[in-house]
């Protein structure tokens, strides 16, 4: 009987000093080292993400050249607020698809002169003088719109704090109620553009 006595008690002192695991907080599993979103690793990768998709910047941010850019007009149509070039040379807002080759512009020189070249080219149809040549965007007393790089009596446009101008003062003030580009030939009413930085589209 003492035996049977002190078999029970040495049984019940044992169970006593095992602990039970337990697999972490509130329950989880035993992944708790993967990532949830939650960690500050996690943190640092969005964030990191985050800075690399935020290409847009304002005009007062220096753009290297040869880098092909998307404009958007800041208080441009809604949903409709990126530079586009029609057939026929001609500036509108449209929807901002980046990869599309009628929305791509890019800075580069010229003969020693700032341009903003026209990614997209044009037929015999639309423009027979911009067939087979470089195109960029150019005043020619009266609208912004695309032009032979080498044409005669022509006002290059540059881009510089924000501001589309012209190399005589003229400035993109806007859009019509067509959504065409309008200018301001004095430069004094001038709308505003950010600009993101695309992969160049083969024409």
């Amino acid at each position: 009987m003492k035996l049977l006595f002190i078999l029970s008690l040495a049984a019940a002192v044992s169970a006593m000093s095992i602990r039970p695991r337990q697999s972490g907080g509130n329950g989880g599993s035993n992944n708790d080292c993967v990532a949830d979103g939650n960690t500050p690793q996690d943190d640092a990768n969005n964030d990191s993400d985050n800075a690399a998709d935020d290409t847009t910047n304002g005009g007062d941010v220096a753009v290297a050249d040869d880098q092909t850019l998307v404009f958007f007009e800041i208080g441009g149509v809604p949903g409709n607020e990126c530079l586009t070039f029609r057939n026929n040379g001609e500036i509108v807002d449209a929807a901002c698809v980046n990869e599309a080759i009628d929305r791509q512009i890019t800075p580069t020189s010229l003969n020693g002169q700032d341009v903003l070249r026209v990614q997209r080219t044009f037929t015999a149809g639309f423009r027979p003088d911009l067939v087979d040549v470089q195109a960029c965007v150019g005043f020619n007393g009266t609208a912004f719109r695309a032009e032979d790089c080498n044409a005669q009596g022509i006002e290059f446009v540059t881009f510089n704090n924000g501001q589309l101008t012209a190399s005589g003062g003229a400035c993109a003030s806007g859009h019509d109620d067509l959504a065409q580009v309008t200018v301001d030939t004095a430069g004094n009413t001038c709308a505003t553009y950010t600009t993101t930085e695309v992969d160049a589209t083969v024409a």
